[in-house]
């Protein structure tokens, strides 16, 4: 309670102690900011027009160390409408008592003022918990991704994945097997904790049908009856796998509502998007008549081949523009003798630039592969 007239003081200080809260006092601001650094007082109850400092002087301080949650401050003023409650209103008060008031008004404006410092401290405990539990997850996800890209002769492999929270909804992954290696890539509509859960569920997926010889379109088959089944609140993702052939460059693949497979054919800078028609994963699961389709293509000596998520279009600068396919491509061309890891730093750094910020309004995966 800080007060320079000691009858008010006195008066407030007794009917607080009186029903149960513990209360120092200071006649002057000089004293009052002293004891609030000290002893870290819960709230303050301060005059306005006082000696030495005055309530506003003291508030201004106050406030450039303490916020309005961290030390609830209740003004006192004779002046009901004054420009000076205004002014405290600025600085940062959280309410004012007129100095004629009775002791039902007190309790009130400080029984709230209280309530509101201790919801958000049991917000901000609730924060860090979940603060906490994210970071576990995003651990755990983590280890759900590949920790290295497939080492395979005559090829050059590099991934990139940056999910816009703790936690993203983008998932990749390979399979090498005796012939072949299996390429995936899926996007999980929604961000945050749901759409890493759901990523999970497509994890499982390649896991369980990685040994069982199926081709690409039998596993969208699996991955859209598990992602129907275990989504929630009309979740879907789209996906692609991608089937490569080392030795003779043949590479199959099928398509679930995902964006393109894009081929860079170095040597002469085309680009070739690979795509067949389906549906994303969980959506109508039921009703699908038609399955999913299988398409085919040969990567030549040279070739570069791009899986990615629509995060990198999704980039947009200043001016709200998206970093769109022709930007996309240029990029490409510019660094097409770029080593597969150094293109995906660069491309990180690039979108990082164009964006203005190091986050990303969306998560950001890419698998990138050349045929020597």
């Amino acid at each position: 309670m800080v007060e320079d007239n000691s009858l008010i003081r006195k008066m407030i200080v007794h009917i607080l102690k009186k029903h149960g809260y513990q209360v120092d006092d200071a006649s002057d601001g000089k004293l009052a900011l002293s004891k609030i650094q000290k002893d870290k007082p819960d709230l303050v109850i301060l005059d306005i027009i006082m000696p030495e400092m005055d309530g506003l002087e003291l508030l201004e301080k106050v406030r450039q160390t303490q916020s309005q949650v961290e030390l609830p401050i209740i003004l006192v003023t004779a002046m009901q409408g004054s420009e000076d409650i205004v002014k405290g209103f600025e600085l940062g008060a959280n309410d004012y008592l007129p100095k004629n008031f009775n002791s039902a008004e007190l309790f009130a404006r400080v029984n709230t003022a209280l309530a509101i410092k201790n919801y958000h401290n049991l917000l901000k405990i609730r924060n860090n918990t979940i603060e906490r539990e994210l970071d576990i997850a995003r651990l755990i996800q983590k280890k759900l991704l590949p920790h290295s890209a497939p080492q395979i002769p005559g090829y050059k492999i590099a991934s990139l994945y940056v999910p816009m929270d703790k936690v993203g909804g983008d998932y990749y992954d390979f399979h090498s097997m005796n012939e072949y290696c299996d390429f995936f890539m899926a996007d999980v509509s929604g961000h945050g904790v749901p759409g890493a859960f759901l990523a999970s569920v497509i994890k499982m997926v390649t896991q369980y049908t990685s040994h069982l010889n199926f081709d690409p379109t039998e596993i969208l088959r699996v991955m859209d009856q598990a992602v129907s089944e275990r989504g929630a609140l009309a979740m879907f993702a789209t996906a692609v796998i991608l089937r490569l052939y080392p030795n003779s460059g043949k590479i199959s693949f099928s398509n679930a509502g995902h964006i393109p497979i894009l081929v860079h054919k170095r040597l002469s800078d085309e680009f070739i998007e690979l795509t067949v028609p389906g549906a994303p994963l969980g959506i109508n699961f039921d009703f699908k008549k038609k399955g999913f389709v299988l398409g085919h293509h040969i990567l030549d000596p040279g070739d570069r081949l791009i899986l990615y998520t629509d995060g990198i279009g999704e980039t947009t600068n200043s001016e709200n523009i998206p970093f769109d396919e022709k930007r996309w491509k240029e990029f490409l061309i510019e660094n097409k003798n770029t080593e597969t890891e150094k293109l995906t730093t660069i491309l990180r750094n690039e979108l990082q630039i164009y964006g203005g910020k190091t986050t990303f309004e969306d998560d950001l995966s890419m698998v990138v592969l050349d045929r020597e």
